[in-house]
């Protein structure tokens, strides 16, 4: 059997995508017997500021990697489908080229999956879905913020397209059991779609605990991911550090669209204990990890965050760190039943946030509940019980 797996992000680049995409990718490869896995990805372009190079075809056993270069973008709206467009128009001829049996798709942005779904009824083959965020809630939303018409177009249109897309796979699986209900309200059959969530990668398991605690004179608390409009840092992470003072050195890594909004907001606020690095490989990310006393999430005050579950949480979890986040729906539900060693306040609340972080450093962590979390959301099981289900369907 020759499969094809569309991904927009792949390793070396870093994204919670392309971590899940190359954990997928190996558990498929492992039940593939004398098959091909061809894996059509990009060159590195999630960050503007972390180019890493990588091969334009490598072979790794089974699997083959195709990776297309895309232009660059500064994460902006109209440059990323700028760079989806020269990804799909290259990813439809390699497709035809390799006429494969079957077809997979992850995709946050809906555009991955509307490719594997047009190019699969093209060749008269099936494909199967990985949906990892509800696009046409979350695009609505934001541009509702700008115009409510727009908003309102987007929606119709792109859920449209979700319609299309998903009635017409022969399987859909979701990250998030808050999805599920979103596209029934639609008239989106969803008695069959499979939950196979996001994980915690081996990277981050037998981490230690903090050592020395209490002789810090200054406490840092470590933000690492994305700096966009679903984060919305710019809205509480200024106010807060301002607040906590000079005992606390909050450390930002990553980068994204609203980069120049967090960087605007700290100046305003004339705050000097935040610290702004890009984004870096894992390797070096672990090193952070081991020197932060606390961890920090926020997602951005928008209804569709309601349902979604960042990946973050699982591998902020793993690391027996306190963790403050500042969230609501779904993903503050399931740390309130699964991280005891976590505070929660609402988005964008900075007396909340700041009152967060008091409270976290106090928090007892356990390292039997670290263990049975990270046992029971090993990202290496959750895959290989998701291929084994993909290949079910066949």
């Amino acid at each position: 059997m020759k499969i094809v797996f569309f991904t927009f992000y792949y390793p070396p680049d870093l994204s919670a995508g392309s971590f899940r995409a190359i954990a997928l990718a190996q558990a498929l490869s492992e039940r593939m017997d004398g098959g091909e896995l061809h894996i059509i990805t990009t060159h590195p372009n999630r960050y503007e500021n972390h180019r890493v190079k990588a091969d334009n075809f490598e072979i790794q056993e089974n699997i083959i990697v195709h990776r297309i270069s895309v232009p660059s973008h500064k994460s902006g709206m109209l440059l990323q489908a700028r760079s989806f467009i020269t990804y799909a128009l290259a990813s439809y001829k390699l497709s035809n080229n390799l006429n494969p049996d079957f077809l997979i798709g992850t995709t946050s942005r809906l555009m991955t999956g509307l490719l594997t779904g047009i190019l699969a009824r093209k060749l008269g083959r099936k494909y199967f879905i990985d949906l990892r965020d509800i696009f046409s809630e979350t695009i609505s939303d934001i541009l509702s913020q700008k115009s409510k018409l727009l908003g309102f177009v987007s929606k119709i249109t792109f859920s449209l397209l979700e319609r299309w897309l998903f009635n017409k796979a022969i399987g859909v699986n979701v990250v998030s059991s808050g999805f599920p209900e979103y596209f029934q309200t639609k008239g989106i059959d969803t008695s069959n779609w499979s939950y196979f969530s996001n994980g915690v990668d081996k990277e981050f398991v037998n981490f230690p605990c903090i050592e020395n605690e209490n002789s810090k004179n200054i406490k840092t608390i470590l933000y690492a991911g994305n700096i966009g409009s679903g984060q919305g840092l710019e809205k509480v992470l200024p106010a807060s550090a301002k607040r906590m003072g000079s005992k606390y050195r909050f450390l930002v890594i990553g980068g994204g669209s609203s980069n120049s909004k967090l960087i605007n907001a700290i100046k305003s606020n004339n705050v000097s204990n935040i610290e702004i690095l890009p984004p870096v490989q894992r390797e070096e990310l672990i090193k952070y990890y081991k020197d932060a006393d606390i961890l920090f999430l926020h997602l951005n005050d928008i209804p569709a965050f309601e349902r979604v579950l960042p990946s973050k949480i699982y591998e902020y979890t793993a690391l027996r760190r306190p963790i403050v986040a500042g969230l609501g729906g779904y993903s503050a539900k399931f740390i309130e039943d699964h991280v005891p060693y976590a505070t929660i306040f609402n988005s964008g609340d900075v007396d909340g946030c700041v009152d967060a972080i008091k409270k976290a450093e106090s928090l007892e962590i356990k390292d039997k509940n670290i263990d049975i979390f990270i046992e029971k959301y090993s990202r290496e099981k959750i895959m290989k019980k998701m291929a084994k289900h993909i290949f079910s369907l066949l």
